[in-house]
């Protein structure tokens, strides 16, 4: 069951790369992400991800997933707009 809107999708050109590289599924990584498999986040952002998810939040929603040996951050702003696929490096 799908817990939030994705709005828009981005991707940052290294996430791109990555994808591309390892033949990822972007599907299957938005679709984790707004049904709440966050992946690989600490407890401590599973629990703000959770609190985002309430009506009167301003949060974001943040998911890791390993890549090869990678990792793609997956964030969605908290108006839900906006979802963006980036690598470390992008922060």
């Amino acid at each position: 069951m799908k817990l939030f809107e994705l709005g828009q999708i981005n991707m940052t050109p290294s996430a791109i790369t990555i994808i591309a590289a390892n033949k990822v599924p972007v599907g299957d990584l938005l679709d984790r992400h707004e049904r709440g498999d966050y992946g690989d986040v600490s407890e401590m952002d599973w629990r703000e991800n959770t609190l985002a998810l309430l009506p009167e939040s301003v949060e974001r929603v943040m998911s890791v997933y390993s890549v090869g040996t990678e990792k793609l951050w997956v964030i969605t702003d908290p108006d839900r707009k906006l979802t963006t696929l980036l690598t470390e490096e992008d922060f």
